[in-house]
Parts: structure tokens; C-alpha cells; sequence
């Protein structure tokens, strides 16, 4: 069996006071967590304009952090916007 996680780097709802710099390197703590594990894949989606929801305008900006940072995960987009590129 195969383990994978989907993340979308949920956040709290609007109103409340939410440090990005944190919950990125959260995300990479945990991604690094899970491939100590032996999970075989992480995703990561794409969403704009969801400023009470997901923190994840640029998917390709966390998955390049951590391709520097792992080894033998699999990185992948969970959702990918083709207008928007």
C-alpha cells in the first residue's frame, strides 16, 4: 500500500490574524516528517483569492522548496489552474 498526503495549507477563516511565514514552514516540517514516515507522495494544490481557506496561490514555489529538502518523496500538484498559467 501506498501513502500519500494532499494538502491545500488550510488556514483559519477571515477575521483572524494568520502568520504565513509560520505555516509554510510548518508544511515543510511536516512534509519532511512524513518522508522519515515512509510516505510515498505529497500534493499540494492551487488556490487564489481564498484568503479565509488556503494559503497556496503558487504550488510550484513549496514544491521547489522541497525537492531541495527531500529525497525519495514524490512531489506532485493536486490541482493545477491552466488559466491562470
Amino acid at each position: 500500500m501506498k501513502l500519500g498526503l494532499l494538502y491545500e495549507m488550510q488556514r483559519p477563516y477571515e477575521g483572524t490574524v494568520v502568520d504565513e511565514h509560520q505555516l509554510y514552514k510548518e508544511v515543510i516540517e511536516q512534509v519532511l516528517c512524513a518522508e522519515e514516515m515512509g510516505f510515498d507522495s505529497f500534493w499540494l494544490v492551487e488556490h487564489h483569492f481564498l484568503t479565509g481557506f488556503s494559503a497556496s496561490p503558487c504550488p510550484e514555489v513549496m514544491l521547489g522548496a522541497l525537492s531541495k529538502l527531500t529525497s525519495r518523496i514524490r512531489l506532485g500538484f493536486g490541482v493545477s489552474i491552466l488559466p491562470y498559467h
